[in-house]
């Protein structure tokens, strides 16, 4: 679909779901959004470094079905969830919190800090049941304060039913937070319509935007009801009173920005946006999942572990070789980039792969399934 905007690392890319590859326009979008008003301006830059942020924001707003306006910059995701969870308003007797076995670490570590303050984490079993609404009940109690859904999960590439989740939630009273990291700029992604409360996701993945710009996104509505705690003059309504008397949280998704924001990721990331949006998220989609029908019919069905069914999948793969040091030499071999997860090889398509990409990826395992 697209290898000639990207810098490939490897002959045969397969590790979106680990780094995106990086846009070969990434360079001339630090320097115009970041380095350049910098030389250019000294101390009077903050007017261009703020176009930078809103620029990355309303790059972003239509890859995830939001308005711009809710979107805030973050530096990695575990920060966003940290910000959430401690944001939110106390309520009687809603002293859980819901998620799954198989969510990100980093989700899980961010999360058990709210044990700290009298939360109790409630871990759903993960696999292929969480593609079920139903097998999400647990979170829609009387007693649950926060459901956590990752819209596609890393190991399992397992979609979740995000809508149905958040209407739910809504439904009963629970908030409601997505983790759109290994979907965003690979799946179609609409946060306006689908009714939760937050969701979080990076540019580092499927989006080829780099560390270090991630984001937070915040319906109007919980974002008036929830205080965060981690906050600095960026979260302030007038960030530039220099009143150190007065704090009076910024209106929407603001609050959550805390202290002076970095700008090269974000500049940056840029770059990636522009790429995705080209395309159009809906055709890389079908993209992928093209290519994902043609490689799941060159192996036998034993040999995938992770999600198969078209609609209930993202864009990753893990596949159970015999000997995973042998099978990762021989991929390695033939320029396939990869890594590994439960033993496995772990892949993902995106659009700079190609049918002759997957074609060599399944010949070169082969021998080892």
């Amino acid at each position: 679909m697209d290898r000639n905007s990207f810098h490939l690392p490897a002959r045969r890319y397969f590790l979106s779901h680990s780094v995106g590859a990086q846009p070969k326009s990434w360079n001339s979008a630090v320097a115009a959004g970041w380095s350049d008003p910098w030389r250019e301006n000294g101390a009077n830059v903050w007017e261009s470094w703020f176009q930078t942020l809103d620029r990355f924001c309303a790059g972003l707003a239509p890859l995830i079905g939001a308005h711009a306006k809710d979107i805030c910059p973050q530096s990695n995701v575990s920060s966003g969830i940290a910000k959430v969870l401690f944001s939110l308003p106390e309520r009687a007797r809603r002293a859980k919190i819901v998620l799954t076995e198989d969510d990100f670490p980093t989700v899980g570590f961010a999360l058990a800090q709210a044990r700290r303050i009298g939360y109790e984490l409630v871990f759903l079993p993960g696999g292929k049941r969480l593609a079920d609404p139903d097998a999400w009940a647990p979170a829609f109690h009387d007693d649950v304060q926060l459901v956590v859904a990752t819209q596609v999960y890393s190991n399992s590439n397992v979609m979740a039913p995000c809508a149905e989740i958040a209407r739910r939630a809504r439904e009963r009273g629970v908030f409601c937070l997505l983790d759109v990291a290994q979907a965003a700029g690979a799946v179609p992604i609409d946060l306006n319509e689908w009714g939760a409360d937050f969701a979080v996701g990076t540019s580092l993945k499927y989006l080829c935007g780099g560390t270090g710009a991630a984001f937070l996104w915040a319906e109007p509505d919980a974002a008036a009801r929830s205080a965060p705690l981690d906050v600095g003059w960026f979260s302030h309504k007038e960030p530039f009173e220099f009143d150190i008397h007065h704090f009076e949280y910024a209106p929407g998704a603001a609050r959550y920005m805390g202290g002076t924001p970095s700008i090269a990721p974000f500049a940056g990331a840029c770059a990636g946006q522009e790429i995705i949006a080209a395309r159009g998220v809906k055709a890389i989609y079908a993209y992928n999942q093209a290519l994902l029908d043609r490689l799941f019919e060159k192996l036998p069905e034993e040999a995938v572990l992770s999600a198969t069914a078209a609609g209930g999948r993202g864009s990753g793969a893990l596949i159970r070789v015999r000997d995973f040091d042998s099978a990762s030499a021989a991929l390695s071999e033939a320029g396939i980039a990869h890594d590994s997860r439960l033993g496995a090889v772990r892949v993902s398509v995106h659009l700079y792969n190609d049918e002759d990409d997957v074609d060599a990826l399944a010949g070169a395992l082969a021998p080892y399934l």
